[in-house]
């Protein structure tokens, strides 16, 4: 991607363009902090300043987000955003999955995202990770001898009892009943 001049970009902090939000991102030097052009701050001056492709890359400087126009929650259509969520939850069921970090993840605020989950799959974020976890205890309960204690920490879960007791919510048996039914 090529950033526009800095001139350009000067002119959009100055004039709080939305047009140039996800073209660049510009931090200030004695604020610590990087924002979107659009930012209704108050403008820096312009020796303060400095410009970055991403807000990644502003962070990896030392920047903070702004708070104000939070330029670390990347917009982006609904499609996307399920997308993404499904595939990080997917990729990451087995470990700690906090609302917070997934929503950082995708881009957007954790209201913002629980709405829009729910809204298209009929399942929270927590639930569809559930979901995964209870599918792959199924599977390992009946084609493997591994022992449930073992399976529930493989699962990602801090103790055996809230494994069974969500196992039996889901199932209506307890691991160890499923397996010998299932057999």
């Amino acid at each position: 991607m090529v950033l526009p001049s800095d001139q350009d970009m000067w002119d959009a902090i100055i004039q709080c363009n939305e047009k140039y939000d996800g073209l660049f991102i510009y931090a200030v030097k004695s604020t610590g902090i990087c924002c979107k052009p659009s930012c209704k701050s108050r403008a820096p001056l312009r020796d303060n300043i400095s410009f970055y492709a991403t807000t990644t890359l502003a962070i990896e400087d030392g920047f903070r987000p702004c708070k104000r126009c939070r330029p670390d929650l990347i917009q982006t259509n609904e499609e996307e955003i399920i997308y993404s969520s499904k595939q990080y939850i997917e990729e990451q069921y087995r470990h700690s999955i906090t609302l917070d970090r997934l929503a950082q993840h995708v881009g957007v605020s954790k209201y913002h995202l629980q709405r829009l989950f729910k809204r298209n799959t009929g399942l929270s974020p927590l639930e569809y990770a559930t979901q995964l976890r209870m599918s792959d205890a199924i599977e390992h309960l009946l084609h493997t001898e591994v022992p449930v204690t073992e399976l529930a920490f493989h699962l990602g879960f801090k103790s055996t009892s809230h494994f069974s007791n969500l196992f039996r919510q889901h199932t209506g048996y307890s691991p160890t009943e499923y397996r010998k039914e299932g057999k």
